[in-house]
């Protein structure tokens, strides 16, 4: 039997993306090494499956050892034995979802619309949620709000747990991206030791509370000018019992200058427009941790251009050390980051 053998640090992203494509066998034991790990498969990979497995630097192998294992049935079988639709609402329901805390969210073909209630009931009764999210478009506006419709429940304010930190949020108000937990894993596991760091555009604290619980800063400074979303960064500093940080309601273009060793850009849209501002938010010299959306074409050339363009006008150099595209962030278009160091 052929498994995808994977690095264990990288083994739940993996181990999700071949289960959201159907390919992993349910019958058959996962196998845990002490710095590898083997997922069994249920048929051939494709190539654009093989592609990502590549991405996440995963090779298929043939399987070590054969276990069975007991098949407990998943959610979204538990979700189809409640419901009796037509056959064809049935095949549009969303075998994917974002579970937020116990807010669930949703992406649901209008043409379920008539039996919303029934199908939130479900999906609310399988995965334990208190609250069902209709997704809409992605974010919008100066403050990234998401559009979202309240399909079941009347509390949505919840608290998300991940990487041991505690995000306090209302998803039906601020986002969260459940494409980004590869990322927030990254920043938990960085090191920065005595460093002052900037997160130009906090949010919540996605990727500023991992740094500043993990990574040995000295101080961790934020800017964000969502009063709601600093409000719930405020309160989820308390909750992490963070004390190394600095959490200003203040437009990151009027940060203060000349202070940091990292500069965090967590922000996708507009975010080459401050690459000069966070260059002079460093010390002279140190570390910016960039995203962007990139039209798949133009990856890895426009960031690199615009990365270096910035450099330029700041009289510096740069230097990318590390790139990674995050997720799928549209048709051919992904979120991408990129690490540079600063002269």
């Amino acid at each position: 039997m052929r498994a995808v053998q994977v690095a264990r640090q990288r083994c739940e992203e993996a181990r999700l993306f071949l289960a959201s494509v159907g390919a992993v066998e349910k019958g058959v034991k996962i196998l845990e090494g002490w710095r590898e790990i083997q997922i069994p498969l249920s048929r051939p990979l494709k190539k654009s499956e093989l592609k990502q497995m590549e991405k996440l630097r995963g090779r298929v192998v043939e399987l070590a050892q054969s276990l069975p294992r007991s098949v407990r049935t998943s959610p979204f079988e538990r979700v189809r034995a409640k419901l009796s639709l037509p056959k064809k609402a049935m095949s549009l329901l969303p075998e994917r979802w974002h579970l937020i805390g116990d807010v669930l969210v949703l992406r649901l073909d209008p043409k379920l619309d008539k039996f919303l209630p029934q199908i939130a009931e479900a999906y609310a009764r399988a995965l334990h949620a208190k609250a069902v999210l209709r997704r809409g478009p992605e974010v919008s506006g100066e403050y990234r709000e998401p559009a979202m419709e309240l399909v079941l429940g009347k509390e949505t304010e919840t608290t998300h747990v991940e990487n041991g930190i505690r995000f306090r949020l209302d998803p039906l108000r601020i986002m969260f991206s459940q494409g980004n937990v590869s990322e927030r894993r990254r920043m938990a596991r960085l090191r920065a030791p005595g460093e002052v760091v900037v997160d130009m555009f906090a949010g919540i604290g996605y990727f500023s509370l991992p740094v500043a619980k993990y990574s040995g800063a000295k101080k961790v400074i934020t800017y964000e000018i969502n009063p709601l979303a600093h409000r719930y960064l405020t309160e989820n500093i308390a909750l992490n019992g963070i004390g190394n940080m600095d959490a200003r309601l203040r437009n990151c273009a009027d940060a203060d200058e000349g202070v940091a060793d990292r500069v965090v850009m967590g922000y996708v849209g507009t975010t080459h427009k401050y690459l000069g501002k966070a260059m002079r938010i460093l010390r002279g010299k140190g570390v910016i941790h960039y995203h962007e959306t990139c039209p798949n074409a133009l990856y890895p050339r426009r960031p690199l251009r615009r990365i270096r363009e910035a450099a330029r006008k700041e009289g510096k150099e740069a230097k990318v050390v590390y790139r990674h595209e995050v997720k799928s962030f549209a048709p051919g278009v992904s979120h991408v980051v990129l690490d540079v160091e600063i002269k």
